[in-house]
């Protein structure tokens, strides 16, 4: 007999793991990955979701790490008309590579990731150099005047002049050329030249900061003279800028409506933007705020706002919508709505940190109505009743959860620092009315049991807790972790050590508070009153009862076979990292170790890796005047910490990558990347019921021994741990080219990935999969015109064969300037084209239909087939009224053919005021 039994379940997870959650393919994340990143510079990384709209996106977050450190910091990250963009300064200066993963929470509640398999344990890894220009030598025997403008200085477009004098003897300089750059475009062609003097007098420059720089180009070598800064203001700006920069606020507001049609259905938005900063001596301030019609309480805040202030370096205060950093076990990155602030005193040897706010708001339950089931035997006799309160749709709440942290740091920590640091996180359970059982719905004043009989009211009556939530009900939640760190410096600080150990409690049910006598007897076993009184002593800090994740409690008989529970230290919530880094100009050693529990947890940080121990050694290597980069990596990790699993799995990671940035941009920039990694718990595939060919297919691991039972030796089936023994080899290369061509300087790049993981005890945990994109921009000389084109492949198979899913795009765009820059014109075409591919998952029996032992996996023969593709037309203007104020014009349209989906629409106008 042959049970055709669907593990939806079991598929659904292997395909959703395999493809990190992008189970529909239009929503595919096109992302090119820079072929290096720049120490001490702004980054800029761009993620394209061709179909989707503003309306369908709750939260997008950018998580990263550097080195791969234990956890991920989180950045949100903006979407603008298609374009996820987001820009970030590396200031990290002992960090070799940034390891990083983009996701995407649709309204829906579907994630989409980038990469889209495993994001977390194979994410995006790109190095970071110091300068991936080389600085030019200093042109000898040439003195200079800065005429015009004054270096720092502000002025308006109007009277922007470029001035230069040069003293020098002809003689003695190596023949050459001078020549002159704005923003990095070479204007001498444009400027009026002499031996001794170059002028340039640019026409309608946007406002903002801008960059010159003079040069001298010889046959052999280019030779720097000189470079400044100066910045275009407006009229009533430009005579503070010489004398006290920045004590006028620079302003920028922006307002946009919005008109879309989505899935036919009609949707205007309205948003506004506004940012002020400046600066008046040490005091820096910035006010930021952002405010959109779509703001729901059915969501966590939409509306963003925020104030930041520094003091020198003395003091940061930032309020509002905060990002807080306080270490990578506690939180790192998560949006806080409160506030976060640091004092810094006694030359940074006393530093203070306290964090206070919101991680997640209130969002109230919606219940929808109370069903009685009856259950009736085979005669259609009523034998019992079943009582169940139904969510609405999308009904489900969130408890309002409060965090406050503090963290008190002595020393400096280029030197020698220790600190001290806490966080709370707990929910209210008064936040929202939350039905537990019928008691909380007879106290309220819903109608919810108006349909009930007196006969189902007497019931329920009798016994509240017949009650059942369907869909479960929400539990609060209260989380401590705390912790100290070290961060000592040795030789002017090329070599580094950091440590920092963390523990943690977890309460998953705070309903009820703290563990008591009473409850204690119910659950079967005693505590005397002593325990009872430390427990409520405590739960100001962290409520402890039955609910907690690890109950600190061991249970013991006593001398009448009773249960006695006593207080004891559970290792599991503890958590530890260490690294020793060495830093010098060809050389960046780094050798970590951890330690982290399988039940420490941080309700502000998910990111952190649990249940696992090991080291992890790497080395980059700086060669040929910081033009070759050579990195090897090592890692050895063991789970099943505590040994309170049957099995512990071993991952061992090898990794290399070299990367080559020639001086000369005629020459391709390259990077080639390796990593092989193994798992095993040495546990080996076995099941006596079946052949050998069907041994890595089996539902269960089965295994005989011989065990002595009432003095004779009897053969015992046991059921044993999962095998687990894979080995994934992960290839990256990218090279990056620049030519000139047709009048354009043409920068072209390739990137090709390749991941291949295969299973050695289970016939369906291979996956494949292939990515291929190739870009190029164009920037044309003799006309104010820039063109992109881009190709996109990507291949998945997961469960050898299960999941197929094949995504291939193309897209064209460009941009083009008129009437001096004032008006600017863009356009975009994406074409995508998915298929996607998917078998059952089926049980057989091998021989006997009545035990589960002889069951095997096989691929059902029906394969379900999906194909459709994905057209989006973009297009835009801005134009510049003056240098205070532009509009710009947005539009989007969308169609989906075969997807059974309407075409999207989205017609945007923004106002954008800058003072």
């Amino acid at each position: 007999m042959v049970q055709r039994v669907l593990i939806k379940a079991f598929g659904v997870f292997l395909f959703l793991m395999a493809m990190g959650g992008v189970a529909y393919a239009q929503y595919n994340i096109q992302h090119q990955a820079p072929i290096a990143l720049e120490r001490n510079a702004m980054n800029t990384l761009e993620f394209d979701l061709p179909g989707l709209t503003q309306s369908d996106i709750q939260q997008a977050r950018m998580f990263y790490r550097y080195d791969g450190d234990i956890s991920y910091q989180q950045r949100e990250v903006n979407f603008q008309n298609g374009v996820f963009r987001t820009s970030f300064n590396i200031d990290d200066q002992n960090a070799s590579t940034l390891e990083y993963y983009f996701e995407v929470i649709l309204l829906s509640g579907e994630q989409v990731y980038y990469p889209s398999s495993f994001p977390a344990e194979n994410p995006v890894v790109v190095e970071i150099v110091d300068s991936l220009e080389q600085e030019k030598p200093q042109l000898e025997g040439v003195e200079y005047t800065i005429l015009a403008p004054e270096p720092g200085v502000g002025v308006t477009s109007d009277d922007v002049l470029i001035a230069i004098a040069l003293f020098y003897d002809i003689t003695t300089l190596e023949p050459g050329e001078f020549k002159l750059y704005l923003d990095n475009q070479d204007i001498t062609g444009e400027a009026d030249t002499s031996a001794y003097y170059i002028s340039y007098v640019p026409r309608d420059l946007r406002s903002g900061t801008h960059h010159i720089s003079l040069e001298y180009a010889t046959a052999a070598e280019d030779f720097a003279v000189v470079d400044w800064q100066f910045s275009v203001v407006a009229p009533g700006q430009a005579s503070f800028r010489g004398f006290d920069e920045g004590r006028l606020p620079q302003i920028s507001a922006e307002l946009s409506a919005r008109n879309q049609v989505i899935a036919g259905d009609i949707n205007n938005a309205y948003t506004g933007r506004t940012r002020v900063s400046g600066q008046y001596g040490l005091l820096r301030y910035s006010l930021n705020g952002y405010l959109t019609s779509q703001e729901s309480a059915r969501l966590q805040p939409q509306n963003r706002y925020g104030i930041d202030l520094s003091l020198g370096k003395w003091w940061n205060f930032e309020a509002g919508h905060v990002y807080p950093l306080m270490s990578q076990f506690t939180i790192s990155g998560r949006r806080v709505h409160g506030l976060n602030t640091s004092l810094h005193l006694l030359d940074d040897r006393l530093n203070f940190q306290f964090i206070y706010g919101e991680l997640d708001r209130s969002i109230t339950n919606q219940y929808d109505s109370l069903i009685v089931e009856e259950v009736v035997d085979g005669s259609g006799t009523t034998v019992d009743r079943n009582y169940m309160l139904t969510y609405q749709d999308g009904g489900r709440g969130t408890f309002k959860r409060k965090i406050r942290g503090g963290k008190i740091a002595f020393g400096n920590e280029e030197k020698f620092q220790m600190g001290f640091h806490a966080l709370k996180i707990q929910d209210d359970t008064t936040s929202i009315f939350n039905v537990r059982n019928y008691l909380d719905i007879m106290n309220s004043d819903l109608t919810l049991n108006n349909n009930l009989t007196p006969d189902a009211r007497d019931s329920l009556q009798a016994n509240p807790n017949l009650l059942d939530v369907r869909g479960g009900n929400i539990n609060p939640r209260d989380n401590i972790v705390m912790g100290t760190d070290l961060k000592m410096g040795f030789m002017n600080n090329r070599i580094r050590f950091e440590s920092e150990a963390v523990m943690s409690a977890l309460n998953n049910n705070i309903y009820g508070g703290p563990l008591t006598i009473a409850k204690a007897d119910e659950l079967g076993f005693d505590i005397d009153q002593g325990v009872s009184d430390l427990l409520e002593q405590l739960s100001w800090l962290i409520i402890i009862n039955e609910n907690m994740d690890t109950l600190p409690l061991k249970l013991s008989e006593d001398e009448n076979g009773d249960l006695k529970g006593e207080p004891f230290f559970p290792s599991s919530i503890l958590a530890a990292n260490s690294e020793l880094s060495y830093r010098q100009p060809k050389n960046n050693a780094r050798l970590q170790y951890r330690w982290i529990g399988p039940n420490f947890n941080s309700l502000a940080n998910s990111t952190v890796r649990k249940d696992i121990a090991g080291f992890t050694l790497s080395d980059r290597l700086n060669l040929l005047a910081n033009r070759v980069y050579l990195t090897l990596g090592y890692e050895n990790l063991n789970d099943n910490v505590t040994g309170s699993r049957d099995a512990t799995t071993k991952t061992v990671t090898y990794r290399t990558n070299a990367s080559w940035y020639p001086v000369d941009r005629k020459l391709p920039r390259v990077s080639l990347g390796f990593r092989y990694r193994t798992r095993d718990n040495e546990i080996e595939r076995q099941n006596y019921l079946l052949p050998d060919d069907l041994v890595n297919a089996a539902v269960q691991n089965l295994r005989q021994e011989v065990r002595t039972i009432n003095g004779q030796d009897s053969l015992v089936t046991l059921v044993t741990s999962t095998p687990r023994t894979n080995n994934t080899t992960n290839v990256n290369a990218s090279i990056t080219q620049q030519f000139e061509w047709l009048s354009a300087r043409n920068d072209v790049s390739i990137s090709v990935s390749n991941l291949k993981t295969t299973d050695q005890v289970f016939a369906f945990g291979d996956v494949r999969s292939t990515a291929f994109s190739l870009n190029l921009t164009s920037r044309f000389f003799d006309h104010p015109l820039e063109t992109r084109l881009g190709f996109t492949y990507n291949r998945t198979e997961s469960g050898s064969g299960q999941n197929k899913i094949n995504i291939a795009g193309f897209y064209a765009g460009g941009n083009y300037s008129f009437m001096d820059n004032r008006l600017s014109v863009n356009g975009r075409l994406a074409i995508t084209g998915n298929r996607i591919q998917n078998r059952e998952l089926l049980i057989r029996d091998f021989s006997d239909p009545n035990t589960q032992k002889d069951d095997y996996y096989e691929l059902g023969s029906d394969v379900d087939k999906n194909k459709f593709q994905t057209y989006v037309i973009q297009a835009g203007a801005r134009f510049d009224i003056d240098d205070y104020h532009a509009l710009i014009f947005d539009a989007n349209l969308t169609n989906v053919s075969g997807g059974g989906r309407a075409n999207d629409r989205i017609v945007q106008l923004r106002y954008v005021f800058r003072f």
